[in-house]
């Protein structure tokens, strides 16, 4: 495959930040430069000069907020390299800028732009948990440090030995699960469920990848129009149809409930494809056993490569209050499913289960998604598919946030310490030196998201959707947020 060099937008940048005292070199005009930059579905190469010994950093996004950082290259001198810039999706466009810190400790930077290319047609889905996904990023214990782990009021079945960890007793084992992976590349899937293809676009363009099957037409019209722009699965009871985009199949709709048995359900199999499942929340600790008892749960688990629920505080169980179950349940079933990539469908319109008619607003629909995630969800869905102006608006700018922040949202859970007894939820990653925590207020009143990070050092926190800087004292980090308020807060790589 011939490499073609991506459309550069190139802002030339004479700005530079004096964050050192001066010295022998300050006044020189020194400045990186992009020579050239190749694109591919997940990934971009781009070749970049330095006139001088500095450091060397790259930083994408989807918009000039950036969020992921490229590992850091020392120069001893002039020099001319390139930088694989990973974890990226097709047919997105993407904004960069390669960053120097020279010796006198100035800084300057050079900007670009490219889109990935589409969807490849050939698609190869794989679910395999792998050791680097399935432990913690930095040390030993639970990648959670929190006391308690458990969910407030609930009860462990068995305590743990005496001195086997500083965890309380009955802390669940809580690990990362695996990203599903495209042609070997980690993705984050964002979902819809069966939509007819008239609506395609209008899901696209809100930042949907995949669709689980299709209604109102059939398979061929639903691979035309997704081909190069997403990709989707079949009804698993018709695994012998195929086609562009396609990386496997979807079970029954909460199979728990509408099967009850697992060994009932059809299991397709096939080099690079896989089956996606969806179950109620029935198998927690939070809800109430199914009929047949939570024994059934394992064979489920058991039946699928990708495993997901719903629990829907607001139309299923008629209770904003309940809202603190998407992250407790999300937590159980990456603990219960033991390495397989998990997912969460997030309540997004009307379904008319309560009498209260009580609708999810756009802060529902944000607080979930991130509840879902920060309890590690390595993908998100939205039930159902079609949404009134603000809700589609939010779920927009929620999945632009997904899609810039992906590499790490990915990455194995990192430690943070927190209290449950407030109702702000924490979840924390680390990606190439970077921290990301996310923060989200349960409560529909003011409360303050109070965490610590081990090595944190003071060094200042920025919160990724409006930008604003939070000072932590030492690793503590304090910040208000308003009634079902979340803060994505990114700390820079040591030195940036």
């Amino acid at each position: 495959m011939l490499r073609r060099s991506a459309a550069l937008s190139l802002l030339a940048l004479s700005a530079f930040c004096a964050l050192a005292s001066s010295g022998a070199n300050a006044t020189r005009s020194l400045a990186p430069d992009i020579i050239s930059v190749d694109a591919y579905p997940f990934s971009a190469v781009v070749k970049w000069q330095v006139p001088d010994a500095a450091r060397v950093v790259l930083e994408v996004g989807v918009d000039d907020r950036y969020g992921i950082w490229s590992p850091t290259t020392v120069t001893r001198g002039e020099l001319t390299s390139r930088t694989t810039l990973a974890g990226l999706e097709p047919a997105t466009t993407y904004r960069f800028r390669v960053v120097t810190r020279w010796r006198n400790g100035m800084t300057a930077e050079a900007r670009g732009s490219f889109r990935t290319d589409p969807w490849p047609s050939a698609t190869a889905a794989t679910a395999v948990p792998s050791a680097v996904d399935a432990g913690p990023s930095t040390g030993g214990g639970s990648p959670f440090v929190l006391p308690p782990a458990l969910p407030p009021g609930v009860t462990p079945s068995q305590p743990a030995p005496p001195g086997s960890s500083t965890l309380p007793p009955g802390t669940p084992a809580v690990e990362s699960s695996s990203p599903l992976r495209v042609n070997g590349n980690a993705i984050f899937p964002r979902m819809v469920w069966r939509q007819c293809p008239s609506y395609y676009p209008t899901s696209i363009g809100a930042g949907i990848n995949l669709f689980l099957g299709v209604d109102c037409s059939n398979t061929d019209e639903q691979y035309a129009r997704l081909s190069g722009r997403a990709i989707s699965t079949v009804d698993a009871k018709t695994p012998g149809i195929s086609g562009p985009g396609d990386i496997g199949w979807h079970l029954q709709d909460e199979a728990d409930m509408s099967v009850g048995d697992a060994s009932k359900l059809p299991r397709p199999k096939g080099v690079g494809r896989v089956t996606f499942l969806t179950l109620t929340d029935h198998f927690s600790q939070r809800a109430a056993p199914p009929t047949n008892g939570r024994q059934i749960y394992q064979g489920f688990f058991d039946s699928a490569d990708v495993i997901g629920f719903d629990t829907y505080p607001v139309e299923g169980r008629c209770s904003l209050a309940q809202i603190d179950n998407v992250y407790w349940m999300q937590r159980e079933l990456v603990s219960l499913t033991r390495g397989k990539p998990t997912f969460q469908w997030i309540e997004a319109g009307p379904m008319e289960h309560c009498r209260e008619n009580l609708d999810p607003t756009p802060a529902v629909v944000r607080a979930e998604t991130w509840l879902a995630i920060a309890g590690g969800a390595r993908g998100i869905g939205y039930f159902p598919d079609w949404w009134e102006e603000s809700i589609r608006g939010e779920v927009r700018l929620t999945n632009r946030e997904i899609l810039a922040l992906a590499p790490a949202l990915l990455s194995p859970v990192a430690k943070a310490n927190w209290s449950t007894e407030g109702p702000v939820r924490i979840g924390a990653r680390r990606y190439n030196g970077a921290t990301y925590v996310i923060a989200v207020n349960t409560s529909t009143a003011d409360a303050t998201a109070s965490f610590s990070l081990p090595g944190l050092g003071g060094r200042t926190l920025h919160v990724f959707r409006d930008g604003r800087t939070v000072k932590p004292l030492g690793d503590l980090v304090a910040d208000k947020l308003p009634g079902l308020g979340v803060a994505i807060y990114v700390v820079s790589p040591s030195g940036w």
